[in-house]
């Protein structure tokens, strides 16, 4: 798989990946640096591509991508999960092969999936699998929101864990703010639904629009006038049943009187 200078890369450790840099000029190796484990170094091959390791989950990885002499001239960012929330084979063989998916680069159909992972997860304010979260501490009163649930673990020392997606200041302890606070968060477990809706919306993604963008609606002589489903407007996603499951399955908004 290609990374871009600065793009961010979600790795799970049920499938392996090679990575290479998507850039015009050539890394000679690359130094890999975990928020969990050791510091390594790896060289590239003549393909371009280097084999990731499977590291510790949940992880963050800095790539940073070395030249013959050492120099780091361009970093990446790679996200370290269990599992993705399906295998990259039921995408390519979607609808039984009639959209012709098997037959487009492996590294499309994983930014596809990639793609479809961070909207829903960003719209259901949940993650599936376990992963490393930030929320910057300005020094006010009250507690710290989340932002998604559920919290694991707190990373950062001085804080502690005050509610499903809340965090707290210990009183014992002083800060210089504004802080990073670092947290586990996220489920055990993808349900089935969840799965399904992730792949169709990555479905959704490969598939070529058949209506002018922008449009939200046409009128025919024989329908008379067809409402399109807006994402942004009508829910998350263009996709009704996706949009139920973020419904279902997310935690929702929170609003504060």
């Amino acid at each position: 798989m290609l990374v871009m200078p600065g793009a961010t890369v979600r790795i799970a450790n049920d499938e392996r990946v090679s990575l290479g840099l998507d850039a015009d000029v050539e890394a000679r190796s690359v130094r890999l640096t975990p928020r969990f484990g050791d510091v390594a170094e790896i060289e590239v091959g003549e393909d371009g591509l280097f084999p990731f390791p499977t590291l510790a989950c949940p992880n963050e990885v800095g790539i940073e991508w070395l030249s013959s002499s050492g120099d780091a001239f361009f970093r990446s960012h790679a996200i370290v999960c269990s599992r993705h929330y399906f295998p990259l084979c039921a995408l390519a063989g979607y609808g039984h092969g009639s959209d012709g998916f098997d037959e487009l680069p492996e590294d499309e159909l994983r930014l596809a999936r990639q793609a479809a992972t961070e909207v829903f997860e960003e719209a259901a304010h949940r993650a599936f699998v376990r992963r490393i979260g930030r929320i910057t501490d300005f020094g006010g009163d009250g507690l710290l929101r989340a932002g998604f649930d559920p919290i694991r673990e707190v990373l950062t020392p001085g804080y502690q864990q005050a509610g499903y997606s809340l965090l707290a200041r210990n009183a014992r302890n002083r800060w210089e703010f504004p802080c990073e606070v670092e947290f586990v968060y996220g489920r055990d477990e993808v349900p089935a639904e969840v799965s399904r809706a992730v792949l169709e919306l990555a479905a959704y993604t490969l598939r070529p629009s058949n209506r002018p963008v922008g449009a939200t609606g046409e009128s025919t002589d024989t329908g008379g006038y067809v409402h399109f489903i807006t994402a942004g407007r009508d829910g998350a996603t263009a996709i009704p049943e996706v949009n139920a499951a973020i419904e279902m399955f997310g935690r929702g908004e929170c609003c504060v009187w």
